[in-house]
């Protein structure tokens, strides 16, 4: 630890911070082990003023500052780099319910907040959180909003961009950034809050949020359908929307091969068809509807839904043995070797056109890929992930993720999609954003950047 550090030490309480490589070590590794670094020093502070002595210290000596919350990025987004003497502040124990307002349904939380923790709280409200992830136990709300989730609820209460109502930040310089709006309108000039949104930790670090709540939804079923082609899909995803409207909370796909890997992952099968493409449905607040399955059949009958492979759970239990399936194919991925993600967005006219070519074109590229593709059609969002399960060396691998990425970027651009959705850009997507979006843009960004953090200490190397 180098010795100007100890003026810092001498304003914190002793375990607000952590010398200990062992600890620190654990926090320079990104969750999927992809992106090290390391640090000298990692900070647990406890309070907004803790916060505010670090970077005014760190601001004053030229330290970089990496912001670290669950560390449940995909995109290596949330830890420091190799050898470039980058200190962690780790929120995790900034982790107050300031408020909960049952009348406005809002709540104010500090950024360690653990998402799932929060929903807990707020059961005995009969309220939620408006955004539900496979990483709800471990991931912090300040990561949320520094990444501008989304999750498996966009359908109906939209991203978490949507829900913010309030930020509280400390800027680079260490500056108080306090604008905690509870008002649901506020039409008084620039909307300062939504640039910390998406920001990834670049332009400051968020400490608290003042965010929409919901009404807990009640007597969810969930459905799963069998269909063979996309167009299929879209047609069952149309008439779904028409017939169910706002009882629709989630709408995921799911292709056969991520299904069978999930099957595999867990050593049973749970479904009992098979077919190309699979799709979960959530249906919730039926709660004046005495018998539910009636109900749905009637709608199918009337629809011309019913001669589609479905299975209608018939209690919660089976509600998340359904949800399982979809939620753990990023774990059941582990089993394979060489997965490059994608997360990307395109129109829904245009996914099936995009899965088509770039999946004929990987084919060309490489016979033996196998391609695990799911996500959120009800928010255009797809995760195409490539593997070759065959070991490679460093060098392959690299020279295999190179010519994969330039493929399925290729037909993002060309279907006018995002090459990120919902993970961010963190150091994955650095070189690829620079690529699929205009140097106008980049450059505006960047202004952005320089105006909020001069000396760019704030979260280096991501992004831009």
């Amino acid at each position: 630890m180098r010795s100007f550090y100890k003026d810092l030490l001498k304003m914190l309480k002793k375990n607000e911070y952590s010398t200990d490589q062992n600890i620190i070590e654990n926090h320079c590794i990104d969750w999927r082990g992809k992106y090290k670094g390391s640090s000298d020093i990692i900070f647990f502070p406890k309070s907004v003023s803790s916060i505010i002595k670090i970077v005014k210290f760190c601001f004053k000596k030229n330290i970089p500052i990496v912001p670290q919350g669950g560390n449940t990025s995909l995109v290596g987004g949330a830890v420091p780099r190799l050898n470039k003497g980058e200190i962690i502040i780790n929120l995790c124990k900034l982790n107050k319910i300031r408020e909960i307002d049952t009348v406005s349904n809002t709540i104010t939380v500090e950024s360690g907040c653990i998402l799932q923790n929060v929903n807990e709280k707020l059961d005995n409200y009969n309220l939620q959180m408006p955004i539900s992830l496979g990483s709800k136990g471990s991931c912090q709300i300040g990561g949320n909003i520094a990444t501008n989730a989304g999750g498996l609820n966009v359908i109906k209460f939209g991203s978490i961009r949507s829900n913010i109502l309030g930020i509280e930040a400390i800027l680079p310089n260490g500056e108080f950034y306090d604008d905690l709006k509870t008002v649901k309108k506020n039409n008084t000039g620039l909307d300062l809050k939504q640039l910390f949104i998406g920001s990834e930790g670049t332009l400051g670090i968020i400490t608290a949020a003042t965010m929409q709540i919901h009404k807990k939804t009640n007597d969810r079923v969930v459905i799963i359908i069998c269909l063979n082609k996309f167009n299929q899909v879209l047609k069952a995803y149309q008439n779904f929307i028409s017939t169910f409207g706002e009882f629709i909370t989630a709408f995921e796909l799911m292709n056969k091969f991520s299904v069978d890997l999930t099957e595999k992952f867990h050593g049973e099968k749970k479904l009992p068809f098979k077919g190309s493409y699979y799709c979960l449905i959530e249906l919730t607040n039926f709660i004046e509807i005495e018998n539910f399955n009636n109900f749905v059949y009637s709608k199918f009958e009337k629809s011309n839904m019913y001669k589609m492979n479905l299975i209608i759970a018939k209690s919660e239990y089976e509600n998340k043995g359904f949800w399982q399936i979809r939620e753990e194919i990023p774990l059941a991925e582990k089993l394979l070797k060489n997965v490059i993600q994608h997360d990307v967005s395109l129109p829904l006219n245009n996914i099936e056109k995009f899965i088509n070519e770039s999946s004929e074109s990987l084919k060309k590229y490489n016979p033996n890929i196998s391609i695990i593709n799911f996500g959120h059609l009800g928010d255009n969002n797809l995760h195409f992930n490539v593997c070759i399960n065959k070991d490679l060396n460093n060098k392959e691998h690299e020279i295999f993720k190179k010519n994969v990425n330039k493929i399925i970027f290729s037909f993002v651009n060309k279907f006018n999609g995002s090459i990120s959705a919902e993970h961010g850009i963190g150091q994955l997507r650095k070189k690829e954003l620079k690529k699929y979006k205009s140097s106008e843009e980049i450059k505006r960004m960047a202004k952005i950047k320089k105006i909020f953090d001069p000396t760019n200490i704030m979260n280096p190397g991501k992004i831009l």
